[in-house]
């Protein structure tokens, strides 16, 4: 995760909860932080500003929810379980935030189902998990299938890590967006930001809804961002993919662990889709059964376009849980679509030019450090 602010002289670290001082208020100014885009990151942003006695104005295009962009649908994982440890480390971080969440809502957002990791890349993993502390086990194969629902071959591994489980992520978005309103921030939905301008006096937001000026402004607009920054001089290094995933109905499905599994299976449909760094997933779906995706391969898409999902991801998908899960139908329940606006290395772009926030976190697999990453932007923002 890159995190920089080329004109602050305070540096940030992300795994770390910083609390700043309450700002006064300001003549000529409506809020001290305006936070574009209500997904995931904008909200916990919009909710961590807000907690820390910010004025605090929330825009959203369309609706809270909206399945146009990058945070909707009913679940995501959660997993400490990867190769570089600086994700380990902000995991870790960000699952003490979801507690805090769900005792504030008093609603259950992250359902502890476990992780499984298969494949060649779970060695990495486990290096990284020692070297945090993290527990883990690695479980043979024959061990694997009398524990879950699972077909693991001959000779296989999984890096079973205990804490990882499911984002209610429907529920998340909306405990984040309520808890921002219920610390004071002021929640605008069917509003479209049409320009962002950097002025001496402070930032200027033109909106569908009129104009608002503000200390400081938070881009969280997911593939959108690239768009509203460019005119400021800001590039963000991102492409936006349209990214296709299926859901299974299969029994028993609530305890479904996290699966990510990177090996090639015999009778894979179009082998040709998996692209470097590509990885299978699969996690409960509520109310359907297994959801199932191919991580990043997807084609670049327009924001703007209206997502068709590619049949030929759903029959890998298909083909996978024939051959992974045990007792799941192989024919798609549900299949939709959801953007992920990738950087180069699926790092996050979290930086401050001017008055301007960027907030990008991104490529696919963000949603996890939602709280963690609130709270660095709101750092980002507090000067």
């Amino acid at each position: 995760m890159r995190v920089a602010r080329p004109e602050a002289s305070v540096k940030v670290d992300p795994h770390i909860a910083i609390v700043s001082s309450t700002l006064r208020g300001v003549p000529g100014l409506d809020a001290d932080a305006v936070v574009i885009g209500a997904g995931i990151t904008g909200a916990a942003a919009a909710r961590a500003l807000a907690q820390d006695g910010r004025a605090v104005v929330l825009l959203e295009r369309l609706h809270v929810g909206n399945d146009h962009g990058s945070s909707h649908g009913t679940s995501r994982i959660f997993r400490l379980s990867y190769p570089d440890k600086r994700y380990v480390r902000l995991a870790q971080s960000a699952l003490g935030g979801w507690r805090e969440l769900e005792a504030e809502c008093g609603t259950e957002l992250l359902v502890t189902t476990g992780s499984l990791d298969l494949g060649g890349f779970a060695a990495s993993n486990a290096r990284a998990l020692s070297s945090s502390g993290v527990s883990f086990e690695m479980v043979d194969h024959a061990a694997a299938n009398a524990r879950w629902p699972l077909r693991l071959d001959a000779g296989e591994q999984a890096l079973h890590q205990p804490d990882a489980g499911t984002i209610l992520s429907d529920r998340a978005l909306r405990a984040f967006v309520d808890g921002a309103v219920a610390e004071g921030a002021s929640l605008h939905e069917q509003t479209e930001v049409l320009a962002i301008s950097d002025e001496r006096a402070g930032a200027r937001i033109d909106s569908s809804a009129g104009t608002i000026r503000c200390r400081v402004v938070v881009v969280a607009a997911g593939a959108w961002s690239a768009g509203l920054l460019r005119p400021l001089g800001i590039e963000l290094p991102v492409i936006p993919t349209r990214e296709t995933v299926a859901h299974f109905a299969a029994p028993m499905s609530e305890d479904f662990p996290c699966v990510v599994d990177d090996a090639t299976l015999a009778g894979d449909v179009d082998p040709g889709r998996r692209r470097s760094g590509s990885l299978t997933y699969a996690l409960s779906s509520p109310g359907l059964g297994v959801k199932i995706g191919l991580h990043h391969s997807g084609p670049v898409a327009d924001p703007d376009d209206t997502g068709v999902p590619d049949p030929g991801i759903v029959a890998w998908a298909s083909t996978w849980i024939a051959r992974r899960v045990s007792n799941a139908s192989a024919e798609p329940a549900r299949v939709e679509t959801c953007l992920y606006t990738n950087t180069a290395d699926e790092s996050f772009v979290l930086a401050r030019h001017g008055r301007v926030v960027v907030a990008s976190a991104c490529s696919g697999h963000a949603f996890k450090f939602a709280p963690a990453i609130g709270r660095t932007v709101a750092a980002l923002a507090a000067n």
